[in-house]
């Protein structure tokens, strides 16, 4: 991929990721009432709100996987910085040191939870509704950590 398509990319995935950063808000404003859960709550809970809970762990996932697959990469491709034989987790930390994230140790926490959301099913609603509060409670630094690495780019003139 060349400079041009990178950045093209990146446009994209900037888009994409403000569109579900906003929709990931007005869900989570939605629920906000409910929140901190317990087990009683999620095994008293009807579709509706079920539906709801999952929709937003589910988007959760995707923010998590768009900021860092695709905002992360393409910050430091259009920054020019090298990508090959570079750990991902050593390009959060480049991330952090040129000033497009606060703090990449908060955002291996963030990836922890994004992976227990993808691997883990618990059916115990008490393991259910850890799981959900432990989202919950990073919910705020998953978004704020991507329109900041937006904005970062915005400012570097990356993208428009």
């Amino acid at each position: 991929m060349n400079q041009n398509e990178a950045r093209d990319a990146t446009i994209e995935a900037a888009r994409a990721a403000e569109l579900l950063a906003a929709h990931v808000e007005r869900l989570s404003n939605r629920l906000r009432e409910s929140f901190p859960l317990n087990a009683s709550t999620i095994a008293a809970w009807e579709d509706d709100p079920r539906e709801r809970l999952h929709a937003l762990l589910r988007m959760y996932e995707q923010l998590y996987d768009l900021t860092s697959r695709k905002l992360f990469r393409g910050f430091l491709t259009l920054s020019n910085e090298p990508l090959e034989g570079v750990s991902a987790r050593n390009q959060v930390r480049r991330l952090e040191a040129l000033g497009a994230i606060a703090d990449a140790s908060r955002w291996f926490e963030i990836g922890t939870t994004r992976n227990a959301l993808v691997h883990d099913y618990p059916l115990d609603p008490a393991a259910q509704a850890e799981r959900a509060n432990r989202a919950w409670k990073e919910l705020p630094d998953l978004i704020r950590t991507t329109r900041g690495v937006i904005n970062a780019m915005r400012a570097e003139e990356l993208i428009p």
